[in-house]
Parts: structure tokens; C-alpha cells; sequence
């Protein structure tokens, strides 16, 4: 690639985007909804069953960062296997869901500092979708898109350390909240284990909980963008292991916090909290500095899972301009210091104003957002773990440092899961109904195939050689 890669990610910084990613902020405003679902065990065994989905996909992910490191992305995999376009739309619709995420976060963060500081949510200026949108909630939003882009922008070596220090701050407060939720909470409001006494009942509610759970374990998306700023020497052969350990901390993080929720509240005030882990320590267990300290836990989850999709947002749309399928205005990068990789300067500062306008429209209209983005993610996961099938039969002896196990039983079960997971989000976005998402994605489309035309003059100065080799190779 020309640049040095002597500050680039090792094995726990690598590590530390995909667990950052992972663990956001839903194991502190949805762990009611889990437990009301399903019951404490029963949301036990959904998150186990998503857990198992997802490294399951992860894993496909591995084969094709080992075998494509340099490569942009999920869009580079989808281009190699099923060509330009299929690679152009995957892209530009994942740019969207990165986009979307990072306008949740945008959202988000006001939402949280407001739990422990009501005052900062100021006056109302507005209301947007059925719901107010107050002084405090842009402030707060406009302030995370400044600090989150202004780390991106300062490189590799910045964005790491940022990622590296909030992540670990993270973990030590989840083992201090449940350590204390064990020792202080009581055992009998675990009760009732299952939400209901059929059995077929129960495993209703199971299901209920773990079609969700894929949405809450999705972010092997961002380690492709990642493993591109590796270190010199970096063994490809532990990408597998670099999944696993991520999947498996974020089951035990999301399993602590569901044991941690219903041990410490009364199920009925658990439902009806705003946020159950807040309320669980501060109400139910009487320590307010636990549920301060879980909101701290819960802004640094912000802001990991927002440095890590801005991160690969901005990468996706930078490869996608460099070979060709969008504007070459969003090409443009630079180098933070001598030496150092550069950074994706217009794409980077594209998907931080597309977070401001998305947060601007609200709390009420960030969810169905938010959904609907999520199916084109579904959608990848799909193409990558059939890709995988795909070049293993057209590039048999292709360097593979990483190969996922058990020949291809496992990404075919891969591929069955990841189908599955799209009928079922399709489904719950319809039932959510709304003009808005379904408005949303249409001008998104329309506006990518606009960009796709306008570039055709530029796309048409490379070669599809070349143009494959700017997305396989990173050029």
C-alpha cells in the first residue's frame, strides 16, 4: 500500500473494535424488554442461540479477511464472488446502515447523560415525528459527531488508543456492576425463570428474544475495515480466534447484564423502566453510584461502537469512489502524520453530517431508521457466508491462512441462519409499518444509482482489473 503500517492494530486492537462494536448500549436500555420476553433463563438461551448464529457468520468472515486482508470490506468479498454491481449496491446500502448507526448513537448519548443529568435536556425547539426534540439532545449529539470525527481524523494510532481505553474501562465496570448485582441481589426475583408455564409457551418466547439478539451481536462488518490497518507481522491465522473470544465476551457481558437486571428489580418495575439497568441499581439494589457508573459504561459503548461504524462507514464509501462506483469526490484522504496510514477525509466527514441530519429528525424517527438499515446488513451476511461457498469452489487453491472448519457444512449452515435472520427482519419492519424507513431507503437507492451514473466517466478511465484491484487490494 506505500505507507507503513509501524502504528497500525495488533491481536487486542483488533479485538477491541469488534468487542466495542458489539457491545454498545442496548444491555442497558433493552434488557427489560429481554427479560419480560422470555424470562431471565429463557433470555439466557435466546442470547446463546444468537451467539452461536453469529460466530458462526464471523467465522466466514475470518476465511475471507485472511484471504482478502487488504481488501475494502464485505463489498470486495461480494465484488470477487458475484461482480461490480452486486459489490456497488451491497456497498452503498452499507453505507447507509453505517450511517444510521451512527445517527442512533447521535441520539443516544443525549438520551443517557440525561438519565443522570435531566437539566441538560433544555428546552424543546421543536418536534419532529410525533415526538420533541430538545436544546440539550442536539448539543450533546453535534458534540459526539465533533469528538468521535476529530479522532478519526487523527489516524490509526488516535483512533486505537481511543477505542483500546474505553473498551477496557468497559469491562472493568461490567465485572464491577455484576459482581455487586450477584452479591447484593435476590436469587427468588429471578422468578419466574420463563415467562410461561406451557412449554411451547416458553420456547415462543424464547424465539421471540433471539430473532432480536443477531442485531445486538451484528458488527463483524467493521473488523474487515480494521484488519487493514494491521501491524506488520500480524498472524491472519488468529482472526478465527480474535471472533471468537469477541463473541464469546459479549455473550457473558449481555448474559451479566440480563442476570444482573432481573436479580436486583421487581419484574413489574422492570418492565416499566426506561432504562432497567439504571433503574436496577439505583431502585432496586439502593446504589445509586452503580447506576451512575453503568451509565459511564454505557456513553463509553457509545462511543466505541460509534468510532468503530464511523471507522468502516467511511472506509466503504472511500473504496467505493477509488474504484469507480460512486462520486471520486468522496476518494479524497489524508495522512495525520508522516508515515502513518491516511485517513478517508470527505467520506469520513460525509457519514458524520449524514449522523447529524438522521439525529436531527429525532428520538421517534432514529428507530424505524435503524431497522430498516439493518436488513441490508442481513443482506451481506447472506452474500459473504455464500461467497465464501462460492470462491472456495472457483479458487480452490487460493492462500487461505484462516479456513473455517468442517469443510462447508458450516458456512451452508451459515447461509440457511443468515436467510432466516432476513425473513424475520423483513418481518418485523413491516409489522413496525411507517412511511418513513421504507421513504428512506427508496431516496437512498435512487441516490446511489444517480452517483453510479455520474461516475461512469471516471469509471470508465479503469480497467475492471483495475477497478477490482482498487477494492481486493485497497489502492
Amino acid at each position: 500500500m506505500g505507507v507503513s503500517r509501524s502504528a497500525g492494530l495488533g491481536p487486542f486492537q483488533l479485538f477491541t473494535v469488534l468487542f466495542g462494536t458489539i457491545i454498545g448500549v442496548a444491555w442497558i436500555v433493552a434488557t427489560g424488554l429481554w427479560i419480560t420476553e422470555a424470562g431471565p433463563l429463557g433470555a439466557l438461551l435466546a442470547f446463546g442461540a444468537g451467539a452461536l448464529i453469529m460466530w458462526l457468520i464471523g467465522l466466514c468472515f475470518a476465511e475471507m479477511m485472511a484471504l482478502f486482508p487488504d481488501a475494502n470490506g464485505s463489498m470486495a468479498y461480494v465484488f470477487e464472488a458475484f461482480g461490480e454491481r452486486a459489490a456497488a449496491t451491497a456497498g452503498w446500502f452499507l453505507v447507509l446502515m453505517y450511517a444510521a448507526t451512527c445517527g442512533w448513537y447521535f441520539v443516544t448519548i443525549a438520551w443517557l447523560s440525561q438519565a443522570v443529568m435531566p437539566w441538560l435536556g433544555g428546552p424543546t425547539i421543536y418536534e419532529a415525528f410525533g415526538g420533541k426534540v430538545q436544546l440539550g439532545d442536539l448539543l450533546l449529539g453535534v458534540s459526539g459527531v465533533i469528538v468521535i470525527t476529530l479522532v478519526n481524523l487523527r489516524g490509526v494510532g488516535t483512533r486505537a488508543l481511543f477505542q483500546d481505553a474505553l473498551v477496557v474501562m468497559k469491562i472493568v465496570i461490567g465485572i464491577t456492576l455484576f459482581g455487586f448485582a450477584l452479591a447484593l441481589g435476590r436469587a427468588e426475583r429471578l422468578e419466574p425463570l420463563f415467562v410461561a408455564e406451557q412449554a411451547s409457551h416458553v420456547w415462543l418466547g424464547v424465539l421471540s428474544v433471539a430473532v432480536m439478539t443477531p442485531f445486538f451481536f451484528a458488527g463483524f462488518d467493521v473488523l474487515p475495515q480494521a484488519v487493514r490497518d494491521r501491524r506488520p507481522g500480524f498472524r491472519l491465522q488468529s482472526l478465527g480466534t480474535i471472533v471468537g473470544l469477541a463473541t464469546a465476551g459479549a455473550f457473558i457481558f449481555y448474559g451479566g447484564a440480563i442476570l444482573a437486571a432481573a436479580g436486583s428489580l421487581e419484574r413489574p418495575a422492570l418492565q416499566a423502566a426506561t432504562l432497567p439497568i439504571f433503574s436496577a441499581f439505583k431502585d432496586g439494589l439502593g446504589q445509586p453510584w452503580l447506576a451512575y457508573l453503568a451509565i459511564v459504561a454505557g456513553i463509553s459503548g457509545i462511543l466505541t461502537g460509534w468510532n468503530s461504524n464511523l471507522m468502516s462507514g467511511a472506509r466503504v464509501l472511500q473504496g467505493m469512489a477509488q474504484a469507480g462506483v460512486t462520486l471520486p469526490f468522496f476518494a479524497r484522504e489524508r495522512a495525520p502524520h508522516p508515515g502513518e496510514l491516511p485517513v478517508p477525509l470527505r467520506a469520513t466527514l460525509f457519514i458524520s453530517a449524514l449522523a447529524v441530519a438522521m439525529g436531527l429528525l429525532g428520538r421517534a424517527a432514529l428507530g424505524p431508521i435503524v431497522d430498516m438499515a439493518a436488513v441490508p446488513l442481513l443482506v451481506v451476511f447472506v452474500l459473504v457466508c455464500a461467497g465464501l461457498i462460492k470462491l472456495r469452489r472457483l479458487q480452490p487453491d487460493a492462500p487461505r491462512p484462516y479456513r473455517v472448519p468442517g469443510g462447508l457444512w458450516l458456512p451452508r449452515l451459515a447461509v440457511v441462519l443468515s436467510v432466516g435472520l432476513i425473513i424475520a427482519g423483513v418481518v418485523t419492519a413491516i409489522a413496525g409499518g411507517g412511511l418513513l424507513q421504507w421513504s428512506f431507503m427508496l431516496l437512498w437507492g435512487l441516490a446511489g444509482a444517480l452517483f453510479w451514473r455520474l461516475s461512469a466517466a471516471h469509471r470508465q478511465t479503469l480497467s475492471l482489473a483495475e477497478r477490482k484491484q482498487r477494492i481486493l487490494q485497497g489502492e
